[in-house]
């Protein structure tokens, strides 16, 4: 044999058996068992969730479809309604009542936005069927208006007008001069 082998033979038999070398290969071993022995696990994990999330969408998906066959049956065995029979007065009344509120609130907010006051609401006496005038005193109480009292609380000068329901405007309501009382009273 020629030396060069001979001594590189040696280099190579010294370097596997120094302690140093078993012990990192040793420490590679342990830190490979590990990954392959955690790697297990998580696999393991990831078919039990597999598993789960298959169970879980097979009884929802029967549930469904068992809930739609039923809603589809209730459909084709339904009584059929007429047009006609849905739109009754009362249905007709409710929905105007709905879209006044709706707009009144959209109103109402929009003035607010904008920093307006809100209009007060002033009662609005109607006639009754029985006559057509408008009570002569209308007793209102806001806090944007001055308190109205009775004409009977002060003496008026002249009897009041009844209004006519002819000449009403629903935009100003007009009431003696007795009957407005002042802040002072």
């Amino acid at each position: 044999m020629s030396k060069q082998l001979f001594d590189q033979a040696n280099k190579l038999w010294t370097l596997i058996t120094e302690p140093s070398t078993a012990q990192t290969y040793r420490e590679a071993l342990e830190v490979s068992w590990k990954i392959l022995k955690e790697t297990g696990n998580f696999l393991w994990l990831v078919l039990c969730l597999a598993l789960v999330g298959i169970a879980w969408f097979w009884e929802n998906s029967i549930a469904a479809g068992r809930k739609t066959r039923a809603w589809v049956d209730d459909l084709t065995n339904a009584k059929k309604v007429s047009p006609e029979q849905l739109l009754t007065p009362e249905t007709g009344k409710k929905l105007l009542d709905s879209i006044k509120s709706v707009i009144d609130s959209a109103i109402a907010a929009a003035r607010k936005q904008l920093g307006l006051t809100e209009k007060s609401s002033v009662s609005v006496v109607s006639p009754s069927p029985a006559s057509t005038s408008l009570p002569t005193s209308v007793s209102t109480v806001s806090s944007a208006s001055p308190s109205v009292s009775s004409p009977s609380s002060a003496a008026p000068s002249e009897p009041a007008k009844p209004v006519e329901a002819a000449e009403f405007t629903g935009s100003i309501i007009e009431m003696p001069p007795t009957a407005i009382a002042t802040p002072e009273e």
